[in-house]
């Protein structure tokens, strides 16, 4: 591509990148307490410029690939603007948050910015290499956050446990990488495999698909979300389970449509699009166990991610074993159709946006309510503080009922849309019983509503919030209902029988 096509591509990744390395900059010249007032706002003005560019990037139909590495269609353009509105509800919480604290330094602002480019870099990724380096950007910036209060032993172990663990999924999907390159000659997504080498490229695949499962933690690679969730700041839970949800997630769907077109015998112009309808013909039936591995996977996840939640009393292990559950959601979407009908994620990617929003803004809520080092986080140490901080007991009241999937939020539609995806596919049987699981999760939700609201409140509110973090979580309660109204930008409804080899919606081929 010419430099003057490239340039809308690359803007809002080079904006938030080079915000980063400015706050990164500017944090040694500022006092304690000016850290906290001013590094939040330039970095929510840095991310609020980077989205309103991606916004504008789409508008004009700046699409397309970066040589093969890294492209941008419309589900990628809405897949990096929730990871920007993410980050920017994330920041609020850490503004309030470590002013809160009185925390000595300003790096975690820079941490979450470095955190958003990397998510950012994951989304637009098409090949491997760049995946992984897009992760291990995300991954060590977030390993850092995890680890930010240093004085305290819970932090300090859910920052061990998670370091060693994600340097170890990391070696197993690197290695995966190395595999799918012996076996098709490239790393670039969607290659077919060499003459004799589909199962080295199947045995490849499986070890990357590993790795990402470690990322967005569905069962069994989970051990770690509850521990990493408890130990760090509330704020951050909520930018892990945002963004590396994000970015997890698009880089799993980004290898299951290359992976099924590859092996479909119609292979499409690279690199393929997130919101490409991928045809299923007889050669996708090799992918039958990858395909009941998701299932499987999904169901486990939804059962222990849900009976877990229900004994939990501290909002953060509720909400850990909630995002198990709700990654066990996201997986079914991965379920193949019937042959000659067409492959498309859409329900995946709009369950995605709507996840995302809902948790960032849920834990900036909770973290107002539990009080310095968020030490009051559980269901007796948030009771009644709904009614003395009433804004954010009301939004928190809306991404509760997001995630349990009452309507009208997004949380509804995109529950809605992976149960009537899995019907079409033949699956009624997971379809029913996901939403009996759906019915579970909303027990546990309705208790942590009511403690906010029904109990009588035993001290005032602990602090007064920000005008940052009000504004930020208001703005998540209104995109949670709000962006219900958008979902044919992301999703398609399941068409008939394909009648062509042609692979539907792909990105145009990389300049040579």
């Amino acid at each position: 591509m010419p430099p003057a096509a490239l340039f809308p591509l690359l803007l809002p990744l080079l904006l938030v990148t080079v915000g980063g390395l400015a706050v990164l900059g500017a944090e040694p010249f500022l006092t304690r307490a000016a850290k906290h007032a001013w590094l939040p706002w330039i970095a929510v003005v840095i991310l609020l410029g980077a989205g309103l560019v991606q916004a504008a990037a789409g508008c004009t139909g700046s699409f397309g690939s970066i040589y093969g590495i890294f492209a941008m269609d419309q589900v990628r353009l809405w897949l990096c603007l929730a990871v920007i509105l993410s980050a920017a509800i994330g920041m609020a919480g850490l503004q309030q948050t470590l002013s809160r604290d009185d925390y000595a330094g300003g790096e975690p602002y820079a941490l979450a910015l470095f955190a958003s480019a990397g998510a950012m870099m994951m989304v637009m990724a098409t090949d491997f290499l760049a995946l992984f380096v897009a992760l291990e950007i995300t991954s060590l910036s977030v390993y850092a956050l995890v680890g930010l209060r240093r004085t305290r032993a819970e932090s300090n172990e859910a920052l061990f446990k998670y370091f060693v663990m994600g340097s170890i999924f990391s070696a197993i999907l690197l290695y995966g990488i190395a595999l799918t390159y012996g076996a098709t000659g490239y790393t670039q997504m969607g290659h077919a495999a060499l003459d004799g080498r589909v199962d080295l490229l199947l045995f490849g695949q499986t070890l990357v698909v590993v790795g990402l499962l470690f990322k967005v933690g569905a069962v069994p690679f989970h051990f770690w979300t509850p521990d990493a969730y408890t130990g760090a700041p509330a704020v951050i839970t909520g930018l892990m389970g945002s963004i590396f949800k994000i970015g997890g997630f698009a880089a799993l769907g980004a290898l299951w449509l290359n992976l099924v077109a590859a092996t479909s015998g119609s292979p499409p112009l690279l690199p393929l699009a997130l919101n490409a309808s991928v045809p299923i013909t007889e050669g996708a039936r090799q992918l039958h166990s990858f395909q009941l591995t998701f299932l499987l996977l999904g169901l486990v996840s939804l059962m222990w991610g849900n009976f877990a939640a229900l004994r939990q009393t501290s909002s953060r292990r509720m909400v850990a074993y909630s995002s198990i559950a709700h990654a066990g959601y996201m997986l079914l979407a991965f379920a193949l159709p019937h042959i000659g009908y067409s492959l498309n994620l859409g329900c995946l990617w709009f369950y995605l946006i709507g996840y995302s929003v809902a948790i960032s803004g849920a834990l900036t809520a909770l973290a107002m309510m539990a009080g310095p080092e968020d030490a009051n986080d559980t269901l007796g140490g948030i009771a009644g503080q709904g009614r003395v901080m009433p804004l954010q007991g009301l939004v928190l009241t809306i991404f509760m009922a997001s995630f349990a999937g009452i309507p009208p939020t997004m949380g509804f539609l995109g529950k809605y849309l992976v149960f009537q995806d899995l019907v079409f596919k033949g699956w009624s049987i997971i379809a029913i019983f996901a939403m009996l699981m759906a019915i579970v999760g909303a027990a546990y939700y309705l208790r942590l509503v009511v403690a906010i609201w029904a109990s009588p409140a035993k001290e005032p509110a602990r602090t007064g919030a920000t005008v940052l973090s009000s504004w930020a979580v208001a703005v998540a309660a209104a995109a949670s209902i709000v962006l219900i109204a958008w979902p044919n930008t992301v999703y398609q409804i399941p068409a008939p029988p394909a009648h062509t080899d042609a692979v539907s919606a792909v990105a145009p081929a990389p300049a040579p």
